[in-house]
């Protein structure tokens, strides 16, 4: 492996934002090899390209990384107003096509005004349901014309017009409803029959989203169309030492060439997942999976599957490959199943329960997991590769509304951000809920459930400081997947410039003129924050050893009969105990320290700690 300092990144979800992150990741590329990197949601698409080009990087990998943004702008007629590639990759499936062209027709490539943007809906509506539009009219004939034949037009007069204009109201009304009540019948039955979203990602042409990115997967690895990239291939780099990592799945974060982490969404459990999977408890129905993914996926998913189950509920399903054997764009198209836009990816699985036929008996009925966005639960995923005291960077690329600009932005610098001192970033960022109205406060309802605990996350002191922020408009990313090629490049030049902003806090030995933010500055405060919550946890040891010393939960008797989870051996609980004591033994001393000093001896003292105080928390692993 190259000699180039080591570095972690993740990326933030976002669809079409993801526009930022080509062009900010070959600038870290050019300082730093990618240890380990992750995402969610379009977040894990640029995090899956990154690693694919990391395992490509002599085979020119970030050079095709870079031109992405440049292949996505181009259109169909090699003009400004042309479909771009980027808009191309979404195709709907028939059954699908006229409520996803219902969905574009307000998408323009520069914000409307909502009044035209409900007026091109309408008209959409009208060309694509025509038969619901002609049935509602005929509707709404009927329930006007009664009151028509009352208007008296010789009458004239104030009240004439004002009854003309109420019976025309109440048919455009009737109209309206009658035609929304059509849509979104067909929408109730056609979108749960297509995988619960308008498209599948997969489709004739190889433009469509899968097979492009499987394409895009494969050419920044150097690795031919038919030899799909694997989590293995990622661990075990192009180092033939490692190649005995392909006979164990369990080989730790710290041995891989290449972490790749994504997160996913399993609706069905109500619970995010992250892959690689600790345990592959998942199986997978092979005629499914050749809906979603190219015929090259599914056969390597059948190949590497160690079983095809022929009994029981599941027959007919194949377990799911162990993780090093695992293409990496099938958890990938799951992360990015943006709800309703694009299906979500079913597994399945056994679901132990009472068996009512028998008492006390269990049986194992076959249930469908629907995983859906990885940015449903942690949009971005900023605790990836989280160590108490870190040994390289790990950089986070935040995208955030572009809210508070100057009034007049300049592009790209006034779109990007980070911290320059350690007090920069702690505050909490505020959404002008009003400014929208009824549709802003709903949104930020959205964005609270979704972020929240991200949002939180950011504002540690060794978590802020490593975060670069991007900001975007209204019109640019997310769902405006009819951007323009030159607010496309736009965008990407955004990316370019936060990888830049990243390597000089961070690259240089000193950082940038009145900052004091950089890798030396981060590695101390990550270490006065993790002592601070060290100190904390062995006082609550302490406190908690004094409180049940006497009682029938005390500690260190029970080890002699624990009342489950026995040692393995003699040795090991007398290791086990001799640890327990010494512990209680560092606390006290650190207790002494803290009644010397009158105040922790990380926190509190004259000039305080980094704020805001985070804590020691046992959690499952995210």
């Amino acid at each position: 492996m190259s000699e180039r300092p080591e570095c972690d990144l993740v990326m933030k979800g976002g669809i079409a934002s993801g526009i930022v992150y080509p062009r900010a990741i070959a600038r870290l590329a050019a300082h730093y090899r990618l240890r380990s990197v992750g995402g969610a949601s379009a977040g894990a698409i640029a995090a899956a390209a990154a690693a694919a080009a990391e395992y490509g990087r002599d085979r020119g990998g970030f050079e095709r990384l870079e031109v992405l943004p440049d292949l996505l702008a181009q259109t169909d007629d090699g003009t400004e107003r042309g479909a771009t590639r980027l808009f191309r990759l979404f195709r709907p499936q028939p059954k699908t096509a006229r409520l996803y062209h219902l969905l574009v027709a307000g998408l323009m490539p520069e914000q409307p005004r909502w009044s035209l943007a409900i007026v091109r809906w309408s008209c959409a509506a009208v060309r694509h349901f025509p038969l619901a539009a002609f049935a509602s009219a005929l509707v709404a004939a009927v329930v006007v014309a009664p009151l028509a034949a009352r208007i008296d037009p010789a009458a004239g007069g104030v009240l004439a017009w004002l009854a003309s204009a109420a019976a025309l109201v109440l048919g455009l009304l009737v109209f309206a409803l009658g035609l929304a009540a059509c849509i979104v019948g067909h929408a109730l039955r056609a979108i749960p029959a297509n995988g619960y979203g308008l498209c599948s990602g997969l489709g004739d042409d190889a433009d469509t989203l899968t097979p492009w990115l499987h394409a895009t997967l494969q050419s920044l690895a150097g690795l031919p169309p038919d030899r799909p990239l694997c989590f293995g291939d990622l661990w075990r780099g192009h180092d033939p030492a490692r190649d005995y990592v392909a006979a164990s799945a369990r080989l730790h974060a710290d041995e891989r060439a290449i972490d790749l982490r994504l997160m996913t969404t399993a609706l069905s459990h109500g619970r995010p997942y992250s892959f690689p999977l600790e345990s592959e408890a998942f199986c997978f129905d092979a005629d499914e999976m050749r809906a979603l993914f190219p015929a090259s996926i599914v056969d390597a998913l059948v190949a590497h599957s160690p079983e095809r189950i022929d009994h029981g509920e599941l027959a007919g399903r194949y377990r799911l490959p162990a993780m090093e054997d695992l293409p990496v764009i099938v958890p990938v198209r799951m992360s990015l199943a943006f709800p309703l836009l694009l299906s979500a990816v079913p597994l399945w699985r056994t679901r132990m329960g009472p068996d009512p036929s028998r008492r006390g008996r269990w049986i194992g009925a076959a249930e469908r997991v629907w995983f859906s966005d990885g940015g449903i639960c942690s949009n971005f995923p900023i605790h990836y590769f989280d160590a108490l005291v870190p040994s390289r960077p790990t950089f986070g690329i935040n995208l955030v509304d572009a809210e508070y600009l100057p009034a007049q932005a300049q592009d790209p610098d006034d779109f990007v951000w980070m911290p320059d001192h350690n007090g920069s970033g702690a505050t909490t960022r505020t959404v002008p809920v009003e400014r929208g109205g009824l549709r802003g406060f709903l949104g930020a309802i959205v964005m609270t459930m979704q972020d929240w605990t991200d949002s939180m996350q950011l504002a540690i002191p060794g978590y802020r400081d490593r975060v670069v922020a991007v900001r975007l408009r209204a019109s640019e990313g997310g769902l405006n997947l009819r951007m323009a090629p030159a607010l496309i490049h736009r965008i990407a030049t955004r990316g370019a410039r936060a990888g830049e902003l990243l390597l000089a806090h961070y690259a240089r030995p000193e950082p940038p003129p009145g900052s004091v933010t950089g890798w030396r500055n981060h590695r101390w405060v990550r270490y006065r924050v993790a002592m601070r919550v060290l100190g904390e946890a062995l006082e609550a040891l302490r406190e908690a050893e004094a409180l049940t010393a006497d009682g029938d939960a005390a500690l260190q008797p029970m080890h002699a009969d624990p009342p489950s989870y026995d040692f393995a051996s003699e040795r090991q609980r007398d290791a086990a105990l001799r640890a327990y004591r010494e512990l209680l033994a560092l606390a006290d001393r650190y207790a002494a320290m803290r009644e010397e000093l009158g105040y922790p001896p990380f926190d509190h003292g004259p000039h305080d700690g980094p704020r805001p105080r985070p804590e020691l928390r046992i959690r499952p692993p995210l």
